[in-house]
């Protein structure tokens, strides 16, 4: 019984912990950019990897860039300009960890 208690409280902390990375905009003025906001990240944060999904292809970022001011970190990515977004998903590698954020569903709640 500790045990079990133990590993929910660990495993409730882990998911506490854990950052969650929010759509800001999206624009289509000289390319597709994409500007996600992150308010609880560590000192340093490093992305290798951006990739937009749309209508069943897959689009590697042109450019990223990543801004962190008061543990806020503001994440601009520039995609190939597209037209149409159907089923739209961008999946990042952040620290080494691969986070994939619906803009989709971000934005029809508009």
């Amino acid at each position: 019984m500790k045990k079990f208690c133990l590993i929910a409280v660990l495993s409730l902390t882990v998911l506490g912990a854990s950052a969650e990375i929010k759509f800001k905009s999206l624009d289509n003025i000289k390319g597709t950019n994409v500007v996600l906001v992150d308010d609880n990240v560590q000192q340093t944060v490093k992305i290798t990897d951006a990739v937009l999904s749309n209508n069943g292809s897959e689009y590697p970022a042109k450019q990223i860039r990543c801004d962190v001011v008061d543990g806020i970190a503001t994440y601009r990515l520039n995609f190939k300009r597209l037209t149409l977004f159907k089923d739209c998903k961008v999946t990042l590698t952040v620290n080494g960890e691969k986070i994939t954020i619906n803009l989709q569903k971000n934005l029809l709640d508009r």
